[in-house]
């Protein structure tokens, strides 16, 4: 029940303090989850994009199993409207509360209509994007290293986030075990229907096209890599248990954003060997809607782990 009310205390709005000091905390708040609920949304809005492309490549198929990604789409195009929603509303309630600050939340407004007329780009912009994803592996693990680095005697008397870090672990690991299960087996079965997964394989291998299955595997260890010291730096900095969860939880999501580009050369792999066209997999909606949950949730868990502290 406690982590059912503290998803809910992230999206609750509350009643303006007089008391100064108060009333300055409670601001700070909502800025921090206005912009953050904001940013997921326009974030699962990028996954929706990505979703609804490989949904509508379903339509007109028999199959249940891919009509229900068609399902799957809708669900991942519905969720970031609730995050737009509740950043929205916590703006506006910033801002009504301190009109002088209706000027600085056009900024972030702005930004988020920006961010979702870029979304229905979303597939291209991540092939154009395919450097940062390189880069954001290191960045994980470099705020990791950091951690590791601080002096442990600043939080002596904190617990060990154990159980929060085992929680994120297992569900990080199991996003980049789905992941390589939809590179290398649903994304080929989806772009050569009909076509046994060992002949599809065989088949890549004897025109020299079955190289690309190194490029999901690398993603996985890469971003493995960079969870794992993620995990040690918040247990040995001790930091609190909802944070660190949100924080891996946040992790998975950003590698599902670079999924598409290690499943790139898989799928020009097929196309060029049976001559289809490319894509994602059937399941791939699913996983934007699972990615944009893991965001959701990582908000959630931060801004309640700041509240708290």
């Amino acid at each position: 029940m406690s982590a059912v009310a503290n998803a809910l205390a992230a999206v609750t709005p509350r009643p303006t303090p007089r008391e100064p000091a108060a009333f300055a905390a409670l601001q700070g708040e909502r800025a921090r989850s206005a912009h953050g609920w904001l940013a997921g949304g326009v974030i699962g809005a990028h996954f929706a994009a990505m979703a609804a492309g490989a949904a509508l490549a379903a339509v007109g198929s028999a199959r249940p199993w891919e009509w229900s990604a068609v399902a799957a789409a809708s669900l991942a195009l519905a969720a970031p409207l609730g995050m737009l929603g509740v950043g929205g509303g916590q703006l506006a309630l910033l801002a009504r509360a301190e009109p002088r600050r209706w000027a600085a939340a056009a900024v972030p407004a702005t930004l988020v209509v920006l961010g979702l007329l870029a979304a229905p780009l979303a597939p291209f912009l991540a092939i154009v994007g395919a450097p940062l994803h390189l880069v954001l592996p290191l960045v994980v693990v470099g705020h990791g290293i950091g951690l590791l680095l601080l002096d442990p005697s600043m939080r002596a008397g904190a617990p060990r986030p154990v159980r929060g870090v085992a929680l994120g672990l297992v569900a990080a690991i199991a996003v980049l075990a789905l992941g390589v299960l939809d590179a290398l087996v649903l994304l080929p079965l989806t772009l050569a229907p009909g076509v046994p997964l060992d002949e599809l394989w065989s088949g890549m291998a004897a025109v020299g096209e079955a190289g690309g299955w190194v490029v999901p595997v690398l993603w996985a260890g890469a971003w493995a890599v960079a969870i794992l010291v993620l995990a040690l730096g918040l247990l040995r900095a001790r930091r609190g248990g909802r944070g660190s969860l949100g924080l891996l939880l946040g992790a998975a999501a950003l590698a599902v954003g670079g999924l598409p580009v290690a499943e790139f050369s898989i799928g020009m792999g097929v196309a060029d060997t049976f001559a289809t066209g490319g894509g994602m997999s059937a399941a791939y909606p699913a996983i934007a809607l699972l990615a944009t949950a893991l965001v959701a949730a990582a908000i959630a868990l931060l801004i309640g782990a700041r509240r708290s502290g």
